[in-house]
């Protein structure tokens, strides 16, 4: 997968427990990427990679050295986590013009953090303009129906695993793919969609 192409964002969509989540660790972790940038209310990220969560400033800046930065937002945003995503989004654009390379900010479930109307501005400056900073979106869903517009029309790749709620399964086909393949596949088996070149790839993750 390549965030460097016009447009900056990569859909991973499906039902817990398909594989969608290990995908993603995967590509972060052998992908060339400079820095990987984590929202991480839920802590699933610090715990499956084995890392210490950022919970502050001056964490976040240490953790920018080792190319990981895993954002615990409870500490500075206690019960305010919508302002803790805005705060990350913006943090991670602004950083991400400092340094070299490619980047990619990563969220799962972020229409949680919009409405069907609008997405947070700082959000909007990361799937609108990351791309001239490095700065990619890499998004986890099993709902991709209820991904915002403006998130939707920067997508530059849709890597699909099993789905099975009726209007999941209609956003899936307006990207392409078979609806009766999605149904079925297997646990650990995707669809992968190039939306720019129009390639398509089939595989398993191995455990």
């Amino acid at each position: 997968m390549d965030i460097e192409n016009k447009r900056t964002v990569i859909i991973c969509a499906g039902v817990s427990g398909t594989g969608k989540s290990t995908f993603a660790l995967r590509y972060l972790v052998n992908a060339d990427l400079a820095i990987r940038f984590c929202f991480d209310p839920d802590g699933e990220f610090a715990e499956r990679l084995g890392l210490k969560p950022a919970r502050d400033a001056y964490e976040l800046s240490l953790e920018l050295c080792k190319g990981w930065v895993i954002f615990d937002p409870h500490a500075i945003f206690p019960g305010r986590i919508d302002e803790a995503f805005a705060f990350f989004c913006e943090w991670a654009f602004t950083v991400s013009d400092w340094i070299p390379g490619r980047k990619c900010l990563v969220v799962d479930e972020v229409w949680k953090y919009c409405t069907p109307n609008a997405i947070p501005p700082e959000l909007a400056l990361v799937t609108q303009t990351g791309r001239k900073r490095g700065l990619g979106l890499l998004v986890n869903t099993q709902l991709p129906n209820k991904l915002n517009g403006s998130i939707l029309n920067e997508v530059s790749e849709f890597v699909c695993f099993r789905l099975q709620q009726d209007k999941a399964l209609e956003k899936a086909a307006e990207y392409g793919f078979d609806v009766d393949e999605v149904k079925a596949l297997p646990d650990l088996q995707f669809v992968a969609r190039n939306l720019d070149s129009g390639g398509e790839l089939r595989g398993r993750i191995k455990v």
